[in-house]
């Protein structure tokens, strides 16, 4: 579906590209009402033009969807079922309605994202692109990083965007130009390891627990059946 969807998206914006680029139209060029408004956002970014209410919009979608997974009923069923679908199922959920839902609810987030990039006037389309868009791969290493929380994600999202920025300002002679992303996947390859390891750790103490458990109900056990 990644591929039929690109080369779809390709085949529709080869009608709307500059004839000697690859490129879509600049919205700045062509439509500019249709580019998001700053509202004076650019002002406090050294008059940066492309700073627009996408920013403080993404936030607040960010929020509200940790308001609808910790706070509503809803929310509490979508995460029971992502944890486990059978035991959703056999506590009466939904679990096929909370897992379309939770694709779709993916879905139109995906959408939005990639609408408030090439909204601020950014980005072009590339209509010879004949790779996928790294963008939701990114996505998800920013989701990981996170922590699978939605308030994580915001500061996990603006850590790796710094850190492939600044791999533009490295000296090519010293250090690859790959070098951002080898940091970006180290870095979320540890919070990896940290998860696993806590998820060990949890383990480990549980069986601990319950070896204790044991020792101590077994005296009572050989008691009862003295008597």
């Amino acid at each position: 579906l990644n591929w039929i969807s690109l080369y779809l998206v390709n085949a529709l914006l080869s009608q709307v590209k500059e004839t000697a680029s690859p490129y879509t139209f600049t919205l700045s060029s062509t439509n500019p009402d249709a580019i998001l408004p700053s509202l004076g956002l650019g002002a406090l970014f050294s008059d940066n033009q492309y700073v627009t209410i996408a920013i403080p919009l993404t936030v607040i979608v960010a929020v509200g969807i940790w308001v609808l997974l910790e706070k509503t009923k809803l929310g509490y069923e979508l995460r029971a079922t992502g944890c486990n679908k059978f035991a959703a199922k056999y506590c009466g959920m939904k679990e096929k309605r909370n897992i379309i839902l939770t694709m779709a609810i993916a879905g139109g987030l995906a959408g939005m994202g990639a609408a408030t990039l090439f909204l601020t006037g950014f980005e072009q389309w590339q209509v010879t692109q004949s790779a996928v868009p790294a963008m939701g791969f990114n996505g998800i290493a920013a989701a990981f990083l996170g922590g699978l929380n939605p308030i994580g994600a915001i500061f996990s999202s603006y850590f790796i965007q710094h850190i492939t920025n600044g791999g533009a300002y490295v000296d090519k002679t010293m250090y690859s130009a790959q070098i951002s992303d080898l940091i970006s996947a180290l870095i979320i390859y540890l919070c990896g390891f940290v998860l696993f390891f806590k998820v060990f750790m949890n383990s480990r103490l549980d069986r601990r627990d319950e070896k204790r458990r044991a020792k101590e109900d077994r005296p009572g056990s050989e008691e009862g059946g003295k008597a």
